[in-house]
């Protein structure tokens, strides 16, 4: 009886072992910082799950073709703590003029995704809504303005 207790354990440990995990991967694994830019766009959703947050946006593109982007941005405790930002914040925004300042996939990545530094809402107000990898001081004391109507 035990050894089928120890046997079944195994196996049921091996099952487990073999299914994928979910792991959270660094910045510098998906997205180049080289590549940053300042994308504006119409805002159309938000996953407000962790562990980051997600909202999709359409921007246009030079030729006026629309392509959607899928945005990431900090955890939701981050979201809230940090840039003061609720998703109410973001519902009250669907369907208006959104810009980010924000890093793309790497190249082979998944085309039209890009993690965002900062978040510009419609009203101005601008939110640091991920990390500063272009060294743009967005931190207190640098002179940046957040959550300031700009």
């Amino acid at each position: 009886m035990m050894l089928k207790i120890i046997g079944l354990t195994g196996i049921l440990g091996l099952l487990v072992a073999a299914v994928p995990a979910s792991a959270h991967h660094g910045f510098a694994v998906e997205y180049d910082a080289k590549k940053c830019a300042d994308i504006t766009g119409t805002l159309r959703s938000v996953d407000w799950e962790n562990p980051h947050v997600h909202f999709n946006m359409d921007v246009k593109d030079a030729n006026g073709n629309v392509a959607s982007w899928t945005i990431e941005v900090n955890s939701i405790p981050a979201m809230k703590r940090s840039a003061g930002i609720e998703r109410q914040d973001f519902l009250d925004n669907i369907g208006k003029t959104i810009a980010i300042r924000g890093c793309p996939t790497k190249n082979g990545g998944t085309a039209n995704r890009a993690a965002a530094e900062t978040l510009k809402l419609s009203d101005g107000r601008l939110h640091i809504v991920g990390q500063d990898v272009e060294g743009l001081g967005l931190n207190k004391g640098s002179g940046v303005q957040i959550n300031q109507v700009q």
